[in-house]
């Protein structure tokens, strides 16, 4: 597990990886926003398909969460083109589909936020559950630049806080009704926040 010296400070940081496929500027808001808050964040800047496979492969050196910027298409992460040197056989039409992620992803204990539109939908869920995580969150449709950065703030402000994943989930996705396409997979089942501000069980 990822554990940068910063988890043993004084006032201790919450340690947090960032994945920036092809245009990093969300990333790096990202990372400014989650640093006002007192986390320590690395920015894996991800130049090619492998890169990422990489990152999503750390076995016993995974960061305990991972927030991945990205574009997305119906669960799957938007890579685009490249020269004919990079080996692109982890996708199709410049696509990386949540198949490819099953079998590569190795990342126990991680929580793992998807930022990309459509991300959280079940097959791009299920996936990320085969890498022995601890949770997935993400849209399951697609969600504005703003809902997302509210969404993280919200989010990450509350495990500052000292509330579990599942609180903090439930807090950050309760604020409006955009907020609410953001669904929470855990090992027993697929859950998303109601009108009520609740979480209910989908599936599982």
């Amino acid at each position: 597990m990822w554990n940068p010296v910063d988890t043993r400070f004084y006032a201790k940081k919450l340690p947090v990886a960032i994945a920036a496929i092809d245009d990093s500027s969300e990333a790096n808001f990202i990372r400014t926003l989650l640093e006002q808050l007192n986390i320590v964040t690395l920015l894996h800047t991800i130049g090619t398909p492998n890169d990422f496979l990489q990152v999503i492969s750390q076995e016993e050196e995974a960061p305990p969460f991972l927030v991945i910027s990205a574009h997305g298409d119906q669960g799957g992460l938007i890579f685009g083109e490249y020269i004919d040197e990079i080996d692109v056989s982890s996708l199709q039409d410049g696509v990386m589909y949540p198949s490819t992620i099953a079998e590569a992803i190795c990342l126990p204990g991680t929580v793992v936020i998807n930022t990309a539109c459509s991300a959280g939908v079940k097959e791009a869920g299920v996936a990320f559950m085969k890498g022995k995580i601890q949770a997935y969150i993400a849209a399951d449709e697609d969600v504005t630049g703003e809902t997302t950065a509210l969404f993280l703030m919200h989010f990450f402000h509350q495990l500052v806080k000292g509330r579990s994943v599942e609180d903090a989930w439930e807090h950050a996705a309760a604020y409006d009704e955009e907020s609410r396409l953001y669904r929470l997979y855990l090992r027993e089942g697929i859950y998303k926040v109601g009108d009520d501000g609740k979480k209910i069980r989908i599936e599982g």
